[in-house]
């Protein structure tokens, strides 16, 4: 038999009519938000990791010693008790370990055993969560770019080196990516920069302290143009920019103290332009640290991860600084660990949900939470407070409320529409919170899900597309 081109218009048609419904058979991405008052989420965020940057040596409220005991002469800062004065800073943030990357690991899992293999695990990183939400992931890397940071990113520009003298940047696109504007445009910006790189670089005297400078603004000047693309070309979708800068960790082990307060005073001018533009365009800002520096004494070279030093205080507490539009200045004195950083940044994004292995502890710094609501199938949802309906929703298995007033007591009433099973409990929320409403059998196979049904069918679909279309291929070339 030979085929008509209109036959083979008609069933291309069909096969196109198959693969729409296979895309949009799947409700697990699907979710209806409501706001139930003021919010002021930032549209994206830009996370600093200074490597090797102790809390004492910047926190105006802190003294930092030597481990002879000495009091050190803190760096003259100008810029960044300035940020202090609008922030959210915490005194007292602690590293559970040094070891390898370890300090970014916790801080992008939450996990305080985290390691690299640990990163790359599905659903394991904050990439991973807020990917989920719709941002684009970012990174200008320096040190921490490990194979599974690299991977969990959208786009990086990273210093395959790890050399002051010698940098060699590349720029890794994820092989998962589609590639969409404004990635090309960015793209083109981070070979620009990786070009030029070691040039910058060698620009500067051999053996000086402006090179340690060069190098950490490298990174900075690479964010910089990042955002300014993302601004002009990507305004339609959020962003999550982690940029690491490693020269301060160098100067300390290399440099003494002297150069380490040197390369931090060059830092609180660095910090200014990327301060303004997070302020401009609605950013929060998050200034933190994978671990700090001991020294011996104000003439010697420090260290961090060796035993003489990995006890000390000044290695152990980093920064924690966060500036957003929905978080007010105040200062955190109660301690927490570096595995809190990963739920406390996702609750200032207004992100309720967190990384498989999280264990760390959100502080909620919003004037307001937010409440998830997941049901195994269509529910109809209705939150009230003091007898007042406070939102609704019908149609949906998944619910994001956002804008709730904190220390309040809320009714929650769900119904499932299948089953007619209904649930009712009152919360108190002070952090955000995600509600798991599950069946009464609780003998039900996972495998029963509305939503792993849905996936069946679409394996289903998917299958018959490529057997028909299999089919249909032979059959011409045969003819």
């Amino acid at each position: 038999m030979i085929y008509s081109r209109r036959q083979i218009w008609q069933v291309g048609k069909i096969l196109l009519l198959l693969l729409f419904l296979c895309i949009t058979i799947n409700p697990a991405g699907c979710a209806t938000f409501i706001e139930a008052g003021d919010t002021n989420n930032p549209d994206g965020v830009v996370v600093l990791i200074v490597d090797g940057l102790g809390n004492g040596y910047i926190n105006p409220e802190l003294d930092v010693k030597a481990i002879d005991g000495s009091i050190l002469k803190k760096p003259v800062l100008s810029n960044l008790p300035k940020i202090y004065n609008q922030a959210a800073i915490f005194d007292s943030v602690y590293v559970p370990k040094l070891k390898g990357n370890s300090g970014h690991n916790v801080i992008m899992t939450g996990n305080r055993d985290a390691d690299d293999t640990m990163v790359g695990y599905d659903n394991a990183s904050i990439y991973d969560v807020v990917k989920k939400h719709g941002y684009l992931t970012v990174g200008v890397l320096e040190r921490g770019d490990s194979e599974e940071v690299v991977a969990e990113n959208d786009l990086v520009l990273h210093d395959t080196t790890n050399s002051i003298n010698e940098p060699v940047m590349q720029v890794s696109l994820s092989e998962n990516k589609v590639i969409d504007h404004p990635l090309p445009l960015l793209t083109t910006e981070f070979e620009t920069h990786a070009s030029r790189a070691l040039s910058r670089v060698e620009n500067t005297p051999s053996g000086t302290i402006q090179r340690y400078y060069t190098y950490n603004k490298l990174a900075l000047d690479a964010a910089m143009d990042s955002i300014n693309i993302l601004e002009k070309e990507g305004r339609d979708r959020k962003y999550f920019i982690t940029v690491n800068i490693a020269a301060l960790d160098t100067a300390g082990l290399y440099r003494g103290y002297e150069g380490y307060s040197q390369c931090i005073e060059n830092l609180d001018s660095l910090i200014v332009p990327l301060y303004e533009t997070c302020q401009e365009n609605n950013l929060a800002l998050v200034i933190t640290s994978d671990h700090g520096m001991a020294f011996p004494d104000a003439e010697s070279r420090g260290g961090a991860k060796s035993e003489k030093y990995a006890s000390a205080n000044e290695v152990r507490n980093v920064p924690l600084i966060i500036l957003s539009p929905n978080i007010k200045q105040q200062r955190i004195q109660e301690t927490i660990g570096q595995e809190d950083v990963a739920p406390i940044l996702l609750s200032t994004l207004g992100i309720a949900d967190r990384p498989a292995f999280c264990e760390g502890k959100e502080k909620n710094l919003k004037e307001y939470a937010v409440l998830k609501v997941v049901s195994p199938g269509i529910t109809s949802m209705k939150l009230s407070s003091s007898g007042k309906e406070v939102c609704s929703g019908s149609n949906d298995s998944m619910y994001y409320i956002t804008g709730l007033e904190k220390n309040k007591q809320y009714t929650l009433e769900t119904v499932i529409d299948s089953s007619g099973e209904t649930y009712k409990d009152t919360l108190s929320i002070e952090n955000d919170r995600v509600i798991e409403i599950k069946e009464k059998d609780e003998n039900q196979d996972s495998t029963t899900s509305p939503e792993n049904n849905m996936h069946l069918v679409g394996g289903i679909l998917i299958g018959v597309i490529n057997l028909t279309g299999l089919t249909m291929i032979f059959r011409i070339m045969r003819n």
